[in-house]
């Protein structure tokens, strides 16, 4: 009897279950979480290392186990091409000379603005006709006279790849795969001084937002836009006019939905179910970095100026629009040695906020870059300047905490203390509330617990009281 040897074993030969396993070990931290914290750019989504890409390339088998992993952080770019033309009465005067060739959509909108300049007792081409009745038309397939007009503007969309990527996800079943979801732009939308932009900015970005949330279902949420754009897609304003001195490229916010899902919450009254995007979902955490404040320091009476405002606006809305059952749970903030006082104005919309139950905060650059060293960026800038405001800043956090009512086990973590000196100076402030008599128990560098069995009662001392003579 011939004996027979044992077939040998390839990787094909191996199960489903292994090969899972092995492509878990190349499931590396995502960039937008790994760079969340630092100074934002529009390369929070680009990796050095791509394994899992790497892996899903190596054959059919190996793809079909990789994309559900793949998938799991996903990226949407905004569409760069702007798609809207104001229609004036010169534009108006131009399409007439070409009726013929233009598209249906093209003699529509020319018939609508004819109609409205006849029943104006202005001029057409008076300087103020143009604000009164100035008309923005999304371009259109085949409108190849707009397509040509000299001035086309931007408001945020998607592009049209999305459609594909709707499909690929639905072909691939990967809708409950997909975690997280980062909706980036780089393009600053310059539209806020037409008067007649903001109801088209507010339908796009509602339209926007029902594509994206009609067709996913993400746990986690980020955006990172220029400041301005950011604005136009949380519903929101700026509220300030010094954006110019700050020079932030691009603010970023991280927005988290509780697992398993608030389904339930959906049909009820505790918050406005509405386009904004802060409404969207019942939100537990909100994360926010709004980059650098340094290159503010150079400018003349630099106290005086105000970074944009945006985080301070969506707090303001969730204290007044949104019932403790869905309201955010934790809060983390990122700033380049923002202001003193426009920290402040921070802590006090979180005040209004009675459902904290975590803050981080992290005020300095961190040690991914040397920013103090580079006197490009310092410009003009003092060191003491910056630190004056990083520790007037940590005074209305340490306020915070010690008015704050914040339940047992609630954390404090300041993303600071990476540095011995920053480390003491922050744990300073933490021993004055100590000594106030309330429990913030350290938990390791830079993290504290609120721990109610450790309160006491302080009682005042003849050397610490003031007694008339």
């Amino acid at each position: 009897m011939n004996e027979t040897s044992p077939a040998p074993t390839t990787m094909d030969s191996l199960p489903n279950e292994l090969f899972i396993q092995i492509a878990a070990h190349l499931d590396i931290e995502p960039p937008s979480v790994a760079k969340f914290a630092h100074e934002p750019s529009a390369d929070i989504t680009c990796a050095n290392e791509t394994p899992l890409k790497c892996l899903s390339q190596v054959s059919w088998r190996w793809r079909k186990i990789v994309v559900p992993i793949l998938f799991r952080y996903t990226r949407i770019p905004l569409d760069k091409n702007p798609q809207w033309v104001p229609i004036d009465a010169r534009l108006l005067e131009s399409m007439q000379g070409q009726l013929t060739k233009l598209s249906c959509h093209e003699v529509q909108i020319y018939g609508r603005m004819r109609s409205k300049m006849k029943s104006s007792s202005l001029f057409a081409f008076e300087e103020a006709f143009d604000d009164l009745l100035i008309n923005l038309c999304r371009i259109e397939d085949g409108d190849e006279f707009l397509k040509s007009a000299p001035n086309i503007l931007w408001f945020p969309h998607l592009p049209p790849t999305f459609a594909d990527f709707v499909r690929f996800v639905r072909q691939y079943e990967l809708k409950h795969h997909i975690r997280s979801i980062v909706v980036y732009a780089e393009k600053e939308y310059e539209l806020r001084h037409i008067s007649t932009a903001d109801a088209h900015l507010a339908r796009v970005v509602a339209e926007l937002w029902d594509q994206i949330f009609f067709r996913l279902e993400p746990a986690r949420l980020v955006v990172a836009a220029p400041p301005a754009t950011l604005a136009g897609l949380l519903d929101v304003q700026m509220l300030s006019s010094d954006a110019w001195a700050f020079d932030m490229k691009i603010h970023y916010i991280e927005l988290l939905q509780p697992e398993p899902f608030r389904l339930k919450h959906r049909d009820a009254f505790c918050r406005p179910w509405n386009a904004a995007l802060i409404h969207r979902r019942p939100w537990v955490h909100l994360g926010y970095n709004e980059g650098s404040s340094i290159s503010a320091y150079s400018t003349y009476e630099y106290h005086l100026k105000q970074s944009p405002k945006m985080l301070y606006l969506v707090l303001v809305r969730l204290a007044k629009e949104v019932a403790d059952c869905c309201n955010i749970r934790s809060f983390s903030f990122t700033g380049v040695f923002p202001f003193a006082t426009n920290v402040t104005t921070l802590i006090k919309a979180l005040q209004r906020i009675s459902t904290l139950r975590a803050v981080e905060f992290q005020l300095c650059s961190g040690p991914e870059n040397d920013l103090l060293d580079d006197p490009k960026r310092m410009g003009r800038a003092q060191r003491d300047d910056l630190w004056l405001e990083w520790r007037g800043s940590y005074t209305a956090i340490a306020s915070f905490l010690g008015t704050y009512d914040f339940e047992d086990g609630s954390k404090f973590v300041s993303a600071d203390c990476d540095a011995p000196d920053i480390t003491k100076e922050v744990e300073e402030y933490v021993e004055v509330l100590q000594k106030r008599g309330l429990g913030w128990r350290k938990t390791g560098d830079g993290s504290w617990v609120r721990d109610h069995s450790l309160d006491r009662e302080v009682v005042p001392t003849m050397a610490n009281t003031d007694v008339e003579d």
